[in-house]
């Protein structure tokens, strides 16, 4: 039996998976190349995935999108995906502007209070 070429049973054929020692191993770099960007392309769709609801409330109001923001960071550091799903439903509707007539009452009180006459 020769120490350096092919064992004298063999017929000359071996499929392309099996390398030559001291050679590179094609199928295990491409194996490596593969999940390597499998991983990457799925960290893309999981982040663009978590993103959804903070580009759906984009539309809105600040406030409307800090809220929709706190409740998607929440899901993504807690791995609770009840946070997601509340920030994807509060980002598909519109909440109504309270902070708007809350501010107008405020400004009216403030204003009889030191005895000025209220706009109207």
């Amino acid at each position: 039996m020769d120490s350096g070429g092919q064992h004298e049973q063999l017929d000359g054929h071996l499929p392309i998976f099996i390398t030559a020692p001291g050679s590179t191993d094609v199928l295990m770099v491409t194996t490596v190349i593969i999940a390597i960007g499998a991983v990457l392309l799925a960290g893309v769709f999981y982040f663009s995935l978590h993103a959804l609801p903070e580009r759906m409330a984009h539309k809105y109001g600040r406030s409307h999108m800090q809220i929709v923001a706190l409740l998607a960071i929440l899901a993504l550091f807690t791995h609770n995906n009840y946070f997601w799903i509340a920030a994807l439903l509060l980002a598909a509707i519109n909440l109504p502007d309270y902070e708007t007539p809350l501010n107008s009452i405020a400004k009216t009180l403030r204003k009889s209070w030191k005895g000025d006459k209220p706009d109207d």
